[in-house]
């Protein structure tokens, strides 16, 4: 019996240090929200990237200056996260890549049954991001269009790296199925880790600069003697992706001094979002909005992309996907949103 109740007090501990995890497919939204929440869960990102950083940035404003328990968990991102807050609408705000929130709205994402999703509702944009394909100096590849016939990772199954990836590669006419030797669909830091070790030829990476895991590959590649490069999207491939996208995504560069790279690259980035659902009631979202731009200086602390953060860049996001109304109030307040 006493070793029965030790395995069971075992079990209560262990079970209580679990995080939540989004479903692998949709679940019926909850009833509407009608009350603020007492706590705030934040979906982030994977491990390497910005978006963990970022959000555990607000997190920490949140439970100091807004009288809740705040925390950021760790996801695989952008439609990862779009999941999370699809599930736990009353008490979850995320972050993504506006590709994935607009393919959401517009019924475009696998992961909701290709059903438009008009629940999302923008905060604030935070910052752009430029996406990275990373290689090696030495491998070869120049161009996106070189990919082909190579290893290469598009990032981990649902975040908006993948998203971003898939666009590009579609623009250029390359089917990662049959066109790359070697798939792989793994995270920054795991991505990283292949092609130092050589494992694969090129990956991709929607981030902000610096990216920690990116900055890391770069010194130790040097370390054994060798060069982080960065592949081209050329204009015919940017201006397919405008036609099939239009607005989401601009040219962009790599610049040479980002990563210790041999040459300027162009790329494109895309913007950010900070998103909820709709439901979540007005004064809440209002006080959560205006509680992180009385903060910023804290914010700016966790990471250098967060400085993009401004309330001019806040509402600069004019797509499908409408913006909050607790947020427009604030704004409004402030003088910068314009109808």
């Amino acid at each position: 019996m006493l070793v029965f109740l030790a395995l069971l007090a075992i079990a209560i501990v262990l079970s209580g240090c679990q995080q939540p995890s989004p479903p692998a497919t949709p679940t019926p939204t909850p009833t509407p929200v009608t009350q603020a929440p007492s706590s705030i869960t934040i979906a982030s990102g994977t491990v390497g990237g910005v978006y963990i950083y970022y959000c555990s940035g607000l997190a920490s404003i949140y439970s100091k200056y807004l009288n809740v328990s705040a925390n950021a968990v760790q996801t695989k991102a952008s439609v990862d996260n779009l999941l999370y807050v699809y599930k736990s609408p009353s008490d979850t705000i995320g972050i993504a890549l506006i590709k994935s929130v607009d393919d959401a709205w517009t019924g475009k994402l696998a992961a909701f049954e290709n059903k438009s999703q008009n629940w999302i509702r923008v905060l604030w944009v935070p910052y752009s991001t430029p996406i990275h394909i990373v290689t090696r100096a030495d491998s070869g590849i120049k161009t996106v269009y070189d990919l082909k016939g190579k290893r290469v990772s598009t990032s981990a199954p649902g975040s908006g790296t993948e998203v971003d990836a898939f666009a590009i590669l579609s623009a250029a006419g390359i089917d990662p199925s049959k066109d790359f030797t070697v798939w792989q669909r793994i995270g920054a830091k795991e991505s990283a880790d292949a092609l130092l070790d050589d494992k694969i030829d090129a990956y991709f990476w929607s981030g902000t600069i610096p990216t920690a895991s990116v900055s890391e590959l770069a010194t130790n590649l040097k370390q054994r003697g060798k060069q982080i490069a960065f592949v081209e999207v050329p204009n015919d491939v940017v201006k397919k992706l405008n036609e099939m996208y239009p607005g989401l995504y601009v040219p962009d560069v790599m610049k040479k001094e980002f990563y210790g790279s041999p040459a300027d690259v162009q790329t494109v980035s895309t913007l950010n979002v900070i998103f909820c659902h709709k439901d979540l009631p007005e004064e809440f979202v209002y006080k959560l909005v205006k509680t992180t731009f009385e903060h910023l200086d804290e914010l700016y602390a966790v990471h250098p992309a967060a400085k993009q953060t401004t309330l001019e860049n806040a509402v600069v996001y004019k797509g499908n996907v409408p913006y909050h109304p607790g947020a427009i109030k604030f704004f409004k307040e402030k003088g910068v949103w314009k109808e």
